[in-house]
């Protein structure tokens, strides 16, 4: 297991200055006054880079139609039963929008690159109803209420305009007890900016030390040992920054997904160059693919053609989730080459980039998964249980 994971840290190359300009938000904001806003963009508090993730709740199944009453099957969702099956949340990196658009104040439209629209809910997430920052390139800053706005569109920016530096992200590389990881980091579930600090009590008083002045953090204890770029040290302590208390580490990876890293797996932080990150423009984000690929069931039956995985994800840059000791993955379907389900709880996924590893705690991969779809090029579609289920391989149509 550390082996694979390491490779997930190492698959980066290295690119040039250019290059890294392009990682932020862009994009254009109408408002309800016949105003537009073009410039760089922050989404609520936090969401910056065309490798977060946009969240929100799909309001219906569309694939309920397929299932009859007198069929009667039983989907399982939160430990219920039920002979309808679930809704989903939606989740997508930005960098897959075309653009977004208001319906209220708990719903919005959402256009994928492709010109295909979804309507979608805020529900339990915060990135509908949201004001947005926008930075334009004159160095003006504004923020528009969500009331205030008529649509959002995402593009990229013009090669003269350059990101902001107070929005360079943190970059660093995670070493945990199961491996290590690379790319964008948000330390705490909070600080995410090279300007921000990590603040806690010192040998020297309280410290307040920015992330961009920081080149090493090793847990030690309840505390951690903070190493700086000019070669000081400090012990620190006494906050949810540097102890127990932390909320857990991020580590957006362009090429791989996300995880969420439980405080108790830490070990150490070292902080990388954005260089030396494999950044994602919004260019590199193409148009988007149906999942497509084979089923094979454990009668030895196999089904080809397009498929609605767990009665939900039918699209490429739809997100995988699954925990994994503690670590949360978040891995979008076209970095997924194929998923066996192991048991009950947990299921081994095999990624295009080389690397594998078991997810569980999840019904996208255990027993509470709704199941496949599967419509062949002809013919009416081939609905397979999960628990029918030997192995899932991706395909490139």
């Amino acid at each position: 297991m550390k082996k694979i994971i390491i490779f997930f840290a190492l698959v980066f190359p290295f690119i040039s200055a250019a290059q890294s300009k392009n990682y932020r938000l862009y994009g254009h904001v109408y408002t309800v006054d016949n105003l537009t806003y073009t410039g760089y963009i922050t989404w609520g508090k936090s969401n910056m880079y065309w490798i977060d993730l946009f969240r929100a709740d799909k309001p219906n199944n569309p694939y309920t139609h397929y299932f009859k009453s007198e069929e009667r099957l039983i989907f399982r969702n939160n430990g219920q039963d039920s002979p309808i099956p679930p809704t989903h949340l939606f989740s997508c990196r930005f960098g897959n929008i075309k653009s977004i658009q208001p319906l209220s104040n708990s719903k919005a439209e959402l256009e994928i690159k492709d010109g295909n629209t979804i309507q979608l809910n805020r529900g339990n997430y915060n990135d509908i109803g949201t004001a947005i920052g926008i930075y334009s390139p004159d160095n003006t800053y504004a923020t528009i209420r969500w009331d205030k706005i008529t649509k959002v569109e995402f593009c990229s920016p013009d090669n003269d305009n350059i990101a902001p530096e107070k929005n360079q992200p943190i970059c660093g590389i995670i070493k945990t007890d199961q491996g290590i990881y690379k790319g964008f980091i948000t330390w705490d579930k909070d600080e995410k900016t090279a300007e921000a600090t990590l603040d806690g009590q010192s040998q020297n008083g309280y410290r307040n030390l920015p992330f961009e002045v920081i080149q090493k953090i090793t847990k030690n204890g309840n505390g951690c040992k903070v190493v700086l770029k000019n070669g000081k040290e400090y012990d620190m302590w006494g906050t949810n920054d540097v102890n127990t208390a932390n909320r857990g580490i991020i580590v957006n990876m362009p090429n791989i997904g996300r995880v969420t890293i439980p405080w108790k797996n830490f070990e150490i932080f070292e902080a990388t160059d954005i260089q030396d990150i494999n950044i994602l423009s919004y260019e590199d984000f193409g148009q988007p693919q149906r999942i497509y690929g084979e089923v094979t069931t454990r009668k030895g039956e196999t089904y080809n053609g397009y498929m609605a995985y767990d009665l939900d994800e039918a699209m490429n840059f739809e997100i995988l989730d699954g925990n994994n000791d503690n670590i949360i993955y978040e891995i979008p379907f076209k970095f997924v080459s194929s998923i066996e389900p192991k048991n009950y709880k947990y299921s081994f996924v095999t990624l295009t980039k080389g690397g594998s590893l078991s997810l569980g705690d999840s019904p996208d991969v255990n027993n509470e998964n709704s199941g496949m779809l599967v419509f062949p090029d002809t013919g009416i579609p081939t609905y397979i249980p999960w628990k029918e289920i030997k192995l899932i391989t991706f395909k490139e149509k």
